[in-house]
């Protein structure tokens, strides 16, 4: 039981309460929705709505269990006591790919066509600081 008491925290009682509030409104927008095709002697679009309205439920509910599973989840997770046998916890080492490295090897210069753009670019560049 004190693994879901913090369901019960004003926050969490906030997206209770939101998504119960959406749930009703979008079955209650499905039933109007009903009724208009009804009204209109059987309107295929209308229906087509009215059943749109309730998977936006069925999806509003789908996700607000997977909040709280997740929720639960990472709960149990952080709970866990850390006995002496578990190894200490190490610092993460630095991904390289996280930050740009400059090739170490140089283009070959024989070439006379990236020797000329090259050029070019140097020309370009000391034209802007003028």
């Amino acid at each position: 039981m004190r693994r879901v008491l913090f369901l019960l925290a004003p926050r969490w009682l906030a997206l209770h309460v939101l998504v119960i509030a959406a749930g009703v409104t979008m079955v209650l927008l499905g039933r109007w929705q009903w009724h208009v095709a009804h009204v209109h002697h059987g309107s295929v679009q209308n229906y087509a709505y009215a059943f749109q309205w309730w998977a936006f439920t069925a999806f509003a509910v789908f996700m607000w269990v997977r909040v709280v599973r997740d929720a639960l989840r990472r709960r149990a997770c952080d709970v866990e006591p850390i006995t002496e046998s578990a190894p200490a916890p190490t610092e993460p080492e630095s991904v390289a790919y996280r930050r740009y490295v400059m090739p170490r090897n140089r283009p070959d210069a024989t070439d006379p066509e990236l020797a000329a753009y090259n050029a070019y670019l140097a020309e370009l560049g000391r034209e802007d600081d003028r």
